[in-house]
């Protein structure tokens, strides 16, 4: 009969981590997205509205780690989780429907308030409803539909770039369709019964009591429960659970084990690597569709070291896969910085008239959606004298006039451009951000004031990407393997253990408000790493950017070996007992 018992968990606690499922999702999608509606609303010359509006999401999340305390321990559990399962469809659809960057950034807000719920909710409810002996890995359930979520998330955006053409509408599509996963969750989650210790620490003793024994059998049942009591007996004679006591003298262990790893795992860059995946790609000069799909390579070998952590987690322990982890962490990152150090930029004519003719392409393309709204996607250009052929399946579909007065500005401003260009023809430069600045500043030089702003954003949105996909030359292979390595790392330490620790090293009175306190440090950290993680590519460049994350993992492993202690195996009552200090 045991292992029947065994199974209930198990189907509970799949479903409770497809929210899981919804935060990764909401969490990556939106990285397939950054390219295209940075265009649509205007915004490729701000790197930091650009990173507000990934990061949106985090500081929405952080909002929902503080209601977490006063939501969970009042309404339960259950009712907190299917709160979440609206937050994530109003927020899906929100995103997909902004017409402004504002809007988009509330909706952004609003998904964020589901994952911060979620993602401190299912794993609490997971380990409280999980046998001491599988809690280790059923509460991994939830990080490994964290990354299911992010891989479908880059599998999605790769096949809408392929299907839907449009640049204004297809991130549109991208964001949309996590709606759908949403209302699952909604439905599945009334299939859930209420934490056991929920119930017992509100008085239902028989409720909690009977879930218990679904989950773990009579004897453990009975076992657990009688923990359960004395642990809540002896809460009596302490101060009540409250925020005054989670930063107690006698917390002072617990919350430096929480918060160090809180704050480490967001130093990693797990949320700038995953936000921006195909933008990184794209930074070594590989083709839009190629950044995608290498992005999804990254999502496959998140989802495998993922699983392997779970059959570890609970064999070797946390302790040894966070050492493990932060060792390859660390290293991983040198190897991407050393890549884009060695990393060179030059220009002959051949790529200079290439980056010419994208810049005016783009405006042909412009005046072709407003021309033919319901046929503007072509596969090839022709130029003639005065006008551009516009060309689908090898069939004329229409033309643009090249006299058009937003043509002749563009092929102006083009001009203006590769005049820049010419003059570093055959020149290499071994940094990025020289590079750049002498283009843009050059480029700049030659607009009048009123016309700075135009220049500027063109730029940013049309020249750099063009200019950068010629320019660079870099061992793209090697920076893979260095962005493989992190993830892989990440998946069998911070990623996993953290969130499964943060279940187990807190008093059962003062979970509820001690994983909000340090989940909402995780996403403040997360939030500012998301949030700066363009500018410092563009002011820092990516050598330095990588570097830094490198030498924050080399950090954390010194934390881990100094302060970490082993938890597996232990109930969470035992676990109270050898880590609150008197």
């Amino acid at each position: 009969m045991k292992n029947n018992y065994n199974l209930y968990p198990v189907f509970m606690a799949s479903i409770v981590a497809l929210g899981g499922f919804l935060l990764g999702f909401d969490g990556v999608v939106n990285g397939g997205a950054v390219p295209f509606y940075r265009v649509t609303f205007r915004i490729s010359d701000q790197p930091a509205l650009i990173g507000l509006s990934s990061s949106a999401i985090i500081l929405g999340a952080m909002m929902g780690n503080f209601c977490v305390a006063f939501a969970i321990d009042r309404i339960g559990r259950k009712p907190t989780l299917i709160i979440t399962s609206f937050l994530f469809m109003i927020g899906a659809a929100g995103t997909a429907l902004a017409a402004n960057i504002v809007f988009f950034i509330v909706a952004k807000l609003i998904a964020g308030l589901g994952v911060g719920i979620a993602i401190l909710v299912a794993p609490m409810y997971i380990a409280e409803i999980a046998p001491p002996k599988q809690r280790g890995w059923l509460v991994t359930f939830n990080q490994l539909n964290i990354v299911i979520g992010l891989s479908v998330a880059m599998l999605s955006n790769y096949f809408i770039l392929g299907a839907v053409l449009d640049p204004d509408l297809n991130w549109r599509w991208m964001l949309g369709v996590g709606f759908f996963p949403a209302l699952l969750y909604f439905i599945l989650l009334f299939l859930v019964p209420e934490s056991p210790r929920w119930l017992i620490q509100k008085g239902r003793i028989e409720e909690g009591l009977a879930i218990l024994r679904k989950s773990c059998g009579d004897d453990e049942a009975n076992s657990e429960f009688d923990k359960i009591k004395r642990s809540l007996k002896e809460s009596e004679h302490r101060s009540t659970g409250s925020f005054k006591e989670v930063f107690s003298k006698s917390m002072r262990y617990i919350v430096m084990i929480g918060l160090g790893l809180a704050i480490f795992q967001q130093l990693s860059g797990i949320n700038a690597v995953l936000y921006y995946a195909p933008m990184i790609f794209e930074s070594t000069g590989s083709a839009m569709d190629t950044a995608f799909l290498m992005a999804i390579v990254v999502g496959v070998v998140f989802t495998i070291a993922t699983v392997i952590s779970m059959f570890l987690i609970d064999r070797l322990g946390r302790r040894p896969l966070l050492i493990m982890g932060c060792t390859i962490m660390s290293f991983s990152f040198f190897i991407v910085s050393y890549s884009f150090h060695m990393g060179t930029y030059s220009l002959n004519n051949e790529k200079i008239v290439s980056v010419y003719d994208q810049a005016v392409n783009y405006e042909i393309s412009n005046q072709a959606k407003l021309k033919y709204p319901g046929n503007y996607i072509t596969d090839s250009t022709v130029l003639q004298q005065d006008r551009a052929m516009l060309f689908k399946n090898g069939a004329l579909i229409g033309e643009i006039d090249l006299k058009n007065n937003a043509v002749r500005k563009a092929q102006k401003h083009a001009l203006l451009l590769k005049g820049v260009l010419d003059e570093m023809e055959g020149k290499t430069y071994s940094s990025e951000t020289a590079f750049f600045g002498s283009i843009r500043s050059g480029l700049l030089e030659k607009f009048s004031n009123d016309e700075k702003d135009i220049a500027s954003e063109n730029f940013s949105q049309l020249y750099k990407p063009a200019i950068l996909k010629q320019s660079i030359n870099i061992n793209n292979a090697l920076v893979l393997l260095g962005i493989l390595g992190f993830i892989a790392g990440f998946s069998i330490s911070l990623g996993p253990v953290m969130w499964a620790m943060f279940s187990e090293i807190f008093p059962g009175r003062i979970r509820a408000k001690a994983i909000s306190v340090v989940g909402a440090t995780n996403g403040l950290t997360s939030f500012t790493v998301a949030t700066i993680f363009p500018v410092e590519l563009e002011y820092l460049g990516s050598a330095a950017t990588y570097l830094l994350f490198g030498v924050f993992m080399f950090l954390c492993l010194l934390f881990v070996m100094k302060a970490i202690p082993e938890t597996k195996g232990k109930t969470l009552e035992e676990l109270e007992v050898e880590l609150v200090k008197a």
